[in-house]
């Protein structure tokens, strides 16, 4: 006869054998009903913007763009000619300053737009011109560079008194300047290249355009990066927001292309 004490070990016993290969099944079942290991991918955030026009430089090269709030106009630089072209809104060469500049890629206004400011890649400087064409004034700016991978832009906050020079690569930069003192700099590493920088007034943001990575980024003023987006060519090297537009200038087939400003 089996004692009470026996009986109730032999049901512990069993209980927890029960205990045990329920958990076993349930193991075996997600581990049969498991399928193949979930590799999530991001999906681009990057979105693809396209020009609403496209209109034909009489600009050879043209690498640098900058907006004449003075006369409604924009006013380009050439790689290949040491001049300096205003040009209407849909492309139309205005007027010609002949300049003294050198490898000139990025250009600027003053407030007043009665003062050309250039950069000069390979001699990394910043040189001022009249609007004769006489030649100003001329900075250094002090940029470890490898060949043609110098200074490629420059724009200015007026109202908070800054000068933003682009460095193109080796390295990447945002410098910024009050006084013409050097404030900070920034090494962009958002995109291969950096072609052309334009700063908005109307929202403190500096709009940069990449060559080599088609794309066009949205930076705060400091530099960090908001938002980008993709356009469908390489050799963008000039850009300026006018309104509610971006315009954009080739440097390699002639061309400006003028996108919606996106938010």
């Amino acid at each position: 006869m089996i004692s009470k004490q026996t009986m109730k070990k032999n049901i512990s016993i069993l209980y927890f054998t029960a205990i045990v290969v329920i958990i076993i099944y349930l193991l075996l079942q997600a581990g049969c009903s498991r399928n193949e290991p979930y590799v999530a991918v991001t999906p681009s955030t990057i979105q693809k913007i396209i020009p609403i026009n496209t209109y034909v430089l009489d600009v050879s090269e043209p690498s640098g763009l900058a907006y004449n709030a003075v006369n409604n106009t924009l006013m380009v630089i050439s790689d290949s000619h040491p001049e300096i072209y205003e040009i209407s809104l849909n492309g139309t060469t205005l007027n010609t300053i002949p300049a003294s500049g050198s490898d000139m890629e990025g250009i600027a206004l003053s407030k007043n737009c009665d003062t050309v400011i250039v950069v000069e890649e390979r001699i990394r400087s910043v040189t001022s011109f009249a609007l004769n064409g006489a030649k100003l004034d001329t900075i250094i700016v002090d940029v470890a560079v490898l060949g043609n991978s110098g200074l490629e832009g420059v724009t200015f906050n007026h109202t908070g008194r800054q000068m933003f020079v682009l460095n193109e690569k080796d390295p990447r930069m945002l410098l910024c300047y009050e006084n013409l003192t050097k404030k900070w700099q920034k090494n962009l590493d958002y995109t291969g290249d950096v072609s052309d920088v334009c700063y908005e007034e109307s929202t403190g943001f500096l709009w940069v355009i990449s060559d080599e990575s088609r794309m066009i980024l949205k930076l705060s003023s400091t530099g960090t990066l908001i938002k980008q987006w993709e356009i469908p060519f390489s050799k963008g090297e000039g850009i300026a927001i006018v309104g509610d537009k971006i315009y954009v200038v080739n440097d390699q087939d002639g061309k400006m292309y003028v996108f919606h400003k996106p938010n």
